[in-house]
């Protein structure tokens, strides 16, 4: 590969990294704390590669056979591939096929004790990872009879045959460390569609067996108030657990 060839594959990756950027796509990728360091590698990538274009035309000017000496192997353009892929296929994240491969995670860290949930202005929102951490670890027990929002894509599974398991994947830094967080949500309503958004508002349903007691997986559980189905994703479908 010569030096266009480099300058490029460095302006083609600059543009997707800045497509990505604006539609909000690198979310499915990388937590969203890792915005400012890739906007950073687009303009890099983006102001190299055009020095290294414009350096390239004013050298192959002043001596036509430079291009020739300086070529690198063919295949070199092969990374180009994966990039048109990028390209042509719309992003997708973790889902609910990623969801039945891996065990899901619980909170083994007590935390007690926790604040109060502030219900002044209706339905609280919560994270799924905030869901588990009260019902299992909160000794003052704060989620008990308190109806909460929380946000995921649906599981189906057959340990839950009144519902489903609301799911969101917890990320550290990119989507190939994820790690599903899950409830088991019963609701009245009709079966849903594998993989579907959807925005819950629920209790904690709280255990038969105390889960310090439990000798084996903890299965958190919750009856749906109102379950909605929502037609896209959100732009940040991953927790952090930062």
């Amino acid at each position: 590969m010569n030096r266009s060839g480099r300058s490029a594959v460095m302006l083609l990756l600059g543009t997707i990294l800045a497509r990505l950027l604006f539609s909000g796509g690198y979310g499915w990728f990388v937590q969203q704390r890792m915005r400012i360091p890739l906007i950073f590698a687009a303009v890099v990538l983006i102001i190299f590669g055009i020095h290294d274009a414009v350096t390239g035309v004013r050298q192959e000017s002043a001596d036509p056979l430079s291009s020739k000496r300086s070529a690198g192997p063919g295949v070199g353009w092969l990374l180009i591939l994966p990039l048109l892929v990028l390209v042509s296929i719309a992003p997708t994240g973790l889902g609910a096929a990623a969801a039945s491969r891996v065990d899901a995670y619980t909170p083994t860290e007590e935390t007690d004790p926790f604040d109060p949930i502030d219900t002044s202005a209706g339905v609280p929102e919560m994270r799924v990872f905030d869901f588990l951490e009260r019902a299992i670890w909160d000794n003052q027990q704060s989620l008990e009879d308190v109806t909460v929002r929380l946000e995921g894509l649906v599981v189906n599974d057959s340990s839950v045959p009144d519902g489903f398991k609301l799911t969101r994947f917890m990320v550290s830094c990119c989507a190939a460390d994820g790690i599903p967080l899950q409830v088991s949500v019963h609701t009245d309503g009709p079966p849903l569609e594998e993989g579907t958004w959807v925005i819950a508002d629920v209790v904690w349903r709280p255990p038969e067996i105390p889960y310090k007691d439990v000798d084996g997986e903890l299965i958190v559980e919750a009856d749906a108030v109102q379950v909605t189905v929502v037609p896209d994703a959100p732009n940040d479908p991953y927790e952090s657990p930062y």
